[in-house]
């Protein structure tokens, strides 16, 4: 039998009247006008034909799931009950679209009571609306008629795997109906509503590079190879998972692990995506973390003179949720107030046997990974047993790691933070926050902050470093945490890093809608659920005032605050989730005149600067130099 790729397929409809119908109508909607051609800026009339176009679209769209539904009727008469459980199920997804969809025609035509903020046609964003449906109508219908007309001609031979899509799709249509209500209330001003000869938008394209990797079919293929081995662990801790008993989980991870390199892991892995728990998640991000892979991992990393760990006390006066919350009571939380920072635990740190306990395994403190490939004479140690010449190092990178607030750690982002201490020359102290959802914001960034001051207060009195220069780096979440230092730092009047490098960076949790999340329904590194998972992790604290709380979206920094930025530099892949931030940070910036520049890799996902691994893709290579450029551009800057 040959195999099928369900909801990744391009379709191929024939045949079948009811297929035939909703294929020919999907293929007339293409022929639509494009969500861009849809905006007309200061013509009254041509909004109006606007408005009308775009309730036509919609009642074409309707009756289009409409067919699909009465084709779900006609999968029920197979008569097996587990499918048509779960076909109950995605028809009543496919209705509760329907009527959101039919919520939208009603505003659109002044009818009824609006269940959205927008009260009025004029204040629908029809941009994003528009969005949505091209999506529905050029993607995922059609992937879902491919899969059912396979399944009506295949059933028998294609049950277990037809199974798994239904559950995919359902799921798939959970997230889009979330989407499509909330995007007819986004700001019809915002970036990505503006078309793309806006002024904005020029200004923007002046300051990005945009890069290819190599030819699209080479870097698909090596990407599916890297990714194929995510893959592999999600259908492995996904089968593994449904046993409570230890003993009987680790045997069937033992047998999944064989099977698996053996059979395709694919349509397993998005089916456990699909339905995925938080601890589910923690587990298959954590397995980079487990001793054996580390080990592996490990043969691949450059060789480096220094590579060892140290554990902090807290330094200054904790970041807590109570004083962020008063902060933002009293309107102070997004207004630079430089504030006295206090110092706690002096006597600790000053203490004269405290460069002896500084190395010494202890889970309690903050642990921080120092990387560089000069002695940093560390007299007290005898790890550094090669006593060479003094070398004072001015100039260190703070690097933060990636992991969604809830995984991964220093150790497995060594693949390319070692490469950048060996190729920049500097000492690069790497954070090891505490994770959520065991420790929820503002745990992790508080940890970040005590970690920043502990370099700049104390530092200097273990090691041969004086920082004159300070680069701050993060990736994804890590970027997160990276851009909220430095805002912290300017708002308490403390040292503001001399240069800010992000990568693919989480900067807006309230994860608002624009166009790029919709990678993320079939994103084999982040899926829609794994992104859900992490911020609710991040951000369960009941205390946590998600929407306007700039520390933990730093999307939202104040104008003041960003005045203060230092240069910064940024990149992402086109086929981020998390690619729209990227841009959306750099238009901030940009609109008050600062330095900043960024680059975006066509074709590459999420999390790229981890990708060079054994097995991995080795046309990386290319991004962590950039990386590189990027960060010594930003020294060199701070030296004029």
């Amino acid at each position: 039998m040959r195999q099928v790729q369900g909801l990744n397929r391009v379709p191929s409809v024939e045949n079948y009247d009811l297929f035939n119908k909703i294929y020919q109508k999907s293929k007339l909607a293409r022929t639509q006008q494009s969500s861009q051609d849809l905006l007309y800026e200061g013509d009254q009339y041509r909004i109006q034909q606007s408005q009308q176009m775009l309730v036509e679209y919609l009642k074409d769209l309707n009756e289009m799931i409409e067919d699909v539904v009465r084709l779900v009727d006609q999968l029920h008469s197979l008569n097996e009950q587990e499918v048509n459980s779960l076909f109950q199920h995605l028809k009543k997804q496919l209705r509760n679209l329907k009527s959101v969809i039919q919520s939208i025609m009603d505003l659109m035509l002044g009818k009824g009571k609006s269940p959205f903020q927008a009260q009025k046609p004029s204040h629908v964003n029809i941009v994003m609306v528009n969005t949505i449906r091209t999506y529905l109508v050029e993607v995922y219908i059609p992937n879902l008629l491919e899969t059912a007309k396979y399944a009506l001609d295949n059933f028998e031979g294609y049950k277990e795997t037809f199974l798994k899509d239904i559950k995919i799709a359902s799921t798939q249509l959970i997230m889009i109906n979330l989407i499509f209500g909330a995007s007819v209330d986004i700001d019809k001003n915002s970036l990505f509503s503006l078309d793309k000869n806006h002024k904005d938008w020029k200004e923007l394209y002046q300051i990005c590079e945009r890069k290819s990797l190599g030819d699209v079919e080479r870097i698909n293929q090596s990407f599916n190879n890297f990714a194929n081995t995510i893959l592999i662990g999600h259908a492995i801790m996904g089968k593994s998972s449904r046993f409570k008993n230890e003993i009987l989980k680790k045997i069937q991870l033992a047998i999944n692990s064989v099977y698996y390199q053996i059979f395709d892991a694919k349509k397993e892995a998005f089916t456990n995506m699909s339905q995925m728990k938080a601890q589910n998640a923690i587990e298959v991000m954590n397995m980079i973390e487990s001793p054996a892979i580390k080990k592996i991992m490990a043969m691949a990393y450059p060789k480096i003179k220094v590579n060892c760990k140290i554990y902090i006390d807290p330094v200054v006066t904790p970041i807590s949720i109570q004083w962020i919350n008063n902060q933002l009571k009293t309107g102070q939380l997004n207004k630079v107030t430089s504030q006295q920072i206090k110092l706690i635990n002096e006597e600790l740190h000053l203490d004269p046997n405290a460069k002896s306990i500084l190395h010494k395994f202890d889970p309690q403190k903050l642990r921080i990974r120092i990387l560089c490939n000069s002695s940093i004479d560390d007299t007290s140690s005898s790890w550094f047993s090669n006593q060479q010449q003094h070398i004072l190092h001015d100039t260190i990178l703070v690097h933060i790691h990636g992991g969604g607030f809830i995984a991964h750690s220093s150790s497995s982002h060594q693949s390319y933070t070692r490469e950048w201490a060996i190729k920049l020359g500097i000492p690069i102290f790497s954070i090891d926050y505490s994770l959520a959802p065991k420790y929820p914001y503002p745990q992790g960034l508080d940890d970040i902050w005590q970690a920043y001051n502990w370099i700049l207060i104390y530092c200097y009195k273990h090691f041969d470093i004086q920082p004159k220069r300070i680069i701050v780096a993060g990736d994804s979440a890590g970027g997160n945490l990276a851009c909220a230092l430095t805002g912290l730092a300017i708002k308490m009047g403390q040292r503001v890093p001399d240069g800010l490098f992000m990568a693919y960076p989480a900067l807006d949790l309230r994860f608002n809608f624009t166009p790029s999340y919709l990678h993320a329904l079939t994103d084999k590194i982040i899926s829609h659920t794994i992104l859900g998972i992490c911020v609710e992790s991040y951000a369960q604290n009941p205390l946590t005032q998600l929407s306007s709380d700039p520390f933990i979206n730093p999307i939202l920094l104040s104008d003041e605050i960003l005045a203060k930025f230092p240069p910064t530099r940024l990149m992402c892949g086109t086929n981020d989730p998390l690619h729209d931030n990227t841009w959306a940070f750099a238009s901030r910036l940009l609109k008050i005149q600062k330095n900043v520049q960024f680059t975006i890799y066509d074709q590459i996902c999420h999390g790229f600067l981890c990708y060079k691994t054994i097995k991995g893709m080795q046309e990386i290579q290319v991004c962590i130099d950039d990386a590189v450029a990027y960060m010594q551009e930003l020294i060199n800057l701070s030296k004029s």
